[in-house]
């Protein structure tokens, strides 16, 4: 990964960062990060309903932009509220069937960034998850994809009750960190997520999927 940020950077390009750096230098005691846009492809299962199912976003907007929050939220489930929206649209298989689908289908990892989380926490950082699930896919995420094995905890807004970037949300998790806010580490791949944490007085910059995290990681002294 040094190496990695090495040339993202040129030489020139690490002295000039190298103030930045040095100032920010064992400040961060852990890393946060986001999952979907993150850790995960975004968006596949919404352009496979689109295209194999003729299931447009506009279609589906009403469970995902209704019924989908409060089970995200932990007030709801997902496996009690889909049903009536399946039959809504005319979904030829099982409620079952539809959850595998959108589960596997938002599934595809990045691995590159696995192997960086492994480097940092082998380095003595921890590391953990904070983002947006409802219980189901919490769990899918946890057991089935192994998170729960690959980072220190998970955090997500269906077990704390809330989202973000709600302040309550960055509160909670640092305090279950153990660590002052500004001793934390945030990737995410929103904007006003970023801003929420930065409000909360967190470190947080802006990810794209895909690109590399030793960037950030050098400039704050965590490489």
């Amino acid at each position: 990964m040094i190496e990695s940020a090495r040339r993202i950077y040129g030489r020139h390009g690490l002295e000039s960062v190298e103030k930045f750096r040095h100032e920010r230098l064992g400040m961060i005691r852990a890393m946060v990060f986001d999952v979907d846009g993150v850790l995960i492809e975004p968006m596949i299962f919404a352009s496979i309903l689109e295209s194999k199912y003729d299931l447009t976003r506009d279609a589906t907007a009403p469970f995902f932009q209704g019924p989908f929050k409060r089970c995200s939220l932990g007030k709801a489930d997902l496996k009690q509220e889909l049903p009536q929206y399946l039959a809504k649209w005319g979904w030829p298989h099982s409620l079952e069937e539809f959850i595998r689908i959108w589960f596997e289908a938002d599934s595809r990892i990045n691995q590159d960034m696995l192997s960086f989380v492994k480097e940092i926490r082998g380095r003595g950082v921890p590391c953990y998850v904070a983002s947006t699930q409802e219980e189901h896919r919490a769990s899918y995420l946890e057991l089935e994809m192994g998170l729960a094995d690959q980072f220190d905890e998970c955090f997500f807004s269906c077990r704390v009750r809330c989202e973000k970037p709600d302040r309550k949300f960055y509160d909670l998790v640092s305090s279950e960190i153990g660590v002052a806010s500004n001793e934390l580490l945030f990737l995410d791949d929103f904007e006003h997520n970023v801003v929420g944490a930065r409000k909360a007085g967190w470190n947080a910059e802006l990810h794209t999927f895909g690109s590399d995290p030793a960037e950030v990681a050098l400039q704050y002294g965590v490489l």
